[in-house]
């Protein structure tokens, strides 16, 4: 063996001994452990209040990613400049190793970090309990590995270079910087931040090839990580052959940026936006549908899991409705689609714009169905709101058996006024059955869940009822109807069912008042509190609602 390849062994020999020892010492890390807690808390604090819908959680997971990135780049940071920070640094020239070769070593223990960006993929596992739907795109969670393997690499070559404490913790207040600012630009430009938050991906009723550009932003990181690694290693090289072959290797790195950034830049093509618009305005041509006695449920097919959670709500519903309405009921998912959103819709011809926003006017939900209810896709069931999302699909399915609309239209739309059942029994009805479905009276008798309208002139307290956004909304909830339910739900179950047994029509007819409901349960009927009368008084002119009839 000749000396050149003794040393070249030796040399290999530090590598691997160093970065044995400090990917053990980041594997161990505190900081590295608290920047996994801090990851997780990001992924759920994404995911929590939504239903996890796998397109748009494993991206989620990059942005947790970014938390462990900005630890392992201090730890990484504090390892690299440890030498010369503890002044050292004539110590370490004296091994039989050069500072690139140790500079190497550091990079190499970066395998180390590893492990805690997949525990951050592991605990993800979690959303899979709380229904999950679809499959997480791999290369979306190996873009998240290569930004902590990134992170890591820019630690090394700011600690060789700026070894002190503040430099890398100043790189980690940077990289957060990046991943917050990237909203503020519009267009394609936000992929080329090491990470972007994304707010259209839990709308989509599924994956869309291309977005985000998982493949090119893995690519642009391992560049990145190449670079940093090449700049670290450069640091401390001789000028000869290892420098021009460090040249050599950044200016490759530099281009896979360039070429990736490229790919990234590059608009959805048209096709398949066109395919997405016309899977959301016209949902029913793309969706599976599944009949379960009078109701139809229409799904997405990714969603098809979730239709036990609404045949159990549904059921416990019809279980107390002593007859069902003619017209049998469809739940159908809808998604929505903003063209407003430059991220999904740059480079886009206008005329396309155009197009698809017409199709989209049309959509279902934007018009009265009065057996019709449309679930929100990405907000039920809602997670942390899955009770309320629960009270209100009963509530709708309540409303479709007692003959108010289950469907009263966009809000947003010309003469989208939503009715008022004021003084009709038929509201109590349909309250106290979306009640006794979901098993206790829900919560929002407080006065943060009052309202007004004006109905014939008249200031009519309404009560914001639970669950409202997650599923297109009904009429809207008077108060004087909620209190009567309440007290129904009081009272008991057999009780009530007898008497609306006995004259179910009657109590459907919209004619028939509360207080004749009251009456025939041997119960007084509910006043409506002064204060929130002379609350409600001092807030301002109601919205003009009209009455619900037929």
């Amino acid at each position: 063996m000749t000396a050149g390849s003794r040393a070249d062994a030796r040399a290999l020999r530090v590598v691997f001994g160093l970065a044995r020892t400090e990917g053990l010492l980041l594997l161990r890390s505190a900081l590295v452990l608290a920047g996994v807690v801090g990851g997780c808390a990001v992924v759920w604090g994404f995911n929590h209040a939504t239903s996890p819908m796998w397109w748009d959680a494993v991206w989620e997971v990059g942005s947790g990613q970014v938390i462990v990135a900005m630890a392992v780049l201090v730890a990484a940071h504090l390892a690299a400049g440890r030498a010369r920070r503890n002044a050292l640094q004539d110590l370490y020239d004296s091994f039989p190793a050069s500072a690139g070769v140790r500079a190497a070593g550091h990079l190499t223990a970066l395998a180390g970090a590893v492990p805690a960006s997949l525990l951050l993929i592991g605990a993800t596992t979690v959303l899979e309990f709380r229904g999950a739907v679809g499959t997480p795109g791999t290369a979306a969670l190996a873009a998240g590995v290569l930004l902590v393997i990134a992170g890591g690499a820019a630690g090394v070559a700011i600690g060789i270079r700026f070894p002190h404490p503040l430099a890398g913790l100043l790189a980690a207040l940077t990289l957060f910087v990046l991943f917050t600012q990237a909203q503020r630009f519009s267009g394609g430009v936000v992929w080329l931040f090491p990470w972007a938050q994304v707010d259209g991906l839990h709308a989509l009723p599924g994956p869309l090839a291309g977005y985000p550009p998982a493949a090119a932003h893995a690519a642009e990181l391992a560049g990145f990580a190449v670079l940093a690694g090449v700049i670290a290693i450069a640091l401390t090289a001789r000028v000869g052959r290892p420098l021009i072959a460090l040249i050599s290797a950044g200016a490759l790195a530099a281009t896979a940026i360039c070429v990736a950034g490229v790919a990234e830049l590059q608009p959805i093509p048209t096709a398949e936006l066109n395919r997405l618009v016309t899977e959301t305005a016209d949902p029913a041509s793309f969706q599976h549908c599944t009949s379960a006695g009078e109701v139809r449920y229409c799904f997405y097919s990714a969603f098809g899991p979730q239709l036990p959670l609404l045949r159990a709500v549904v059921d416990g519903v019809i279980a107390y409705v002593p007859a069902l309405p003619a017209q049998p009921l469809t739940i159908r998912q809808l998604a929505s689609l903003s063209l407003d959103d430059t991220t999904l819709i740059h480079g886009q011809p206008k005329q396309w714009l155009a197009t698809w926003g017409s199709e989209l006017a049309r959509m279902p939900g934007n018009a009265a169905a009065p057996s019709a209810i449309y679930l929100t896709v990405g907000s039920w069931p809602g997670g942390a709101e899955v009770v309320g999302g629960r009270f209100a699909l009963a509530l709708s399915t309540a409303d479709w058996a007692v003959g108010l609309p289950a469907t009263a239209g966009s809000q947003d739309g010309p003469g989208a006024e939503l009715c008022v059942p004021v003084d009709q029994a038929r509201e109590a009805v349909a309250i106290w059955l979306a009640m006794r479905a979901t098993y206790a009276p829900p919560p929002g008798d407080q006065p943060s869940g009052i309202s007004a309208a004006s109905v014939d002139n008249a200031t009519v307290p309404t009560w914001i009822a639970p669950g409202g956004g997650l599923i297109s909304p009904g009429p809207q909830t008077t108060y004087a109807g909620y209190e009567l339910a309440a007290a129904m739900a009081r009272l008991p179950a057999g009780r009530v069912t007898r008497t609306l047994d006995r004259s179910w029509a009657s109590w459907l007819n919209w004619h028939t008042s509360d207080g004749q409901l009251a009456s025939a349960l041997g119960i007084q009927a509910p006043t409506i509190p002064a204060q929130i009368r002379s609350a409600l008084a001092g807030s301002g002119p109601a919205q003009a609602s009209p009455l619900c009839t037929g």
